[in-house]
């Protein structure tokens, strides 16, 4: 906005200029044909002017732009590492969500298998132990047995 404020004054003032030094010319040679020599150095001189102030102008449009589009190009650079660091982080927070959704999802699915592998992993327990009570039993069983046999025979 600076810069199209600047080139748009500066057109002016040198719209302006020139204007101010064609007039002075009209008039100095309608005023005085007899000094047409003085007119054409005078118009010399301000065709000179004017051409300095036209390389002057021409200067401070391409100064100015330079700037301009420096400052754009930082401005443009700040921004699109802003939004590069802002897209990791929603890619990040997508991840996270993603992996939290598949774990939820995993769990309530296999939270009916891991009832029944709890209660298969419960009664193979006690069916271990009713084969080891079993067991146990049965050699108390023999043991009794074989003591009662050796009673007999020595009695």
């Amino acid at each position: 906005m600076k810069f199209a404020q600047s080139v748009f004054e500066n057109e002016v003032e040198l719209l302006k200029s020139h204007a101010e030094h064609t007039r002075s010319l009209m008039e100095e040679f309608i005023g005085e044909p007899e000094k047409n020599q003085g007119f054409f150095q005078s118009m010399a001189k301000n065709a000179v002017a004017a051409q300095e102030r036209n390389v002057r102008f021409a200067q401070n449009l391409l100064e100015n732009g330079t700037e301009l589009l420096k400052v754009h190009g930082e401005s443009t650079r700040s921004l699109m590492q802003t939004l590069a660091e802002q897209s990791r982080k929603q890619q990040e927070a997508f991840q996270t969500l993603a992996r939290e959704t598949w774990d939820a999802y995993l769990g309530f699915f296999s939270s009916p298998f891991s009832y029944y592998q709890q209660a298969l992993e419960t009664a193979e327990s006690i069916a271990w132990q009713g084969v080891e009570t079993a067991q146990k039993t049965t050699r108390q069983g023999m043991e009794a047995a074989q003591k009662a046999t050796q009673v007999e025979n020595n009695v």
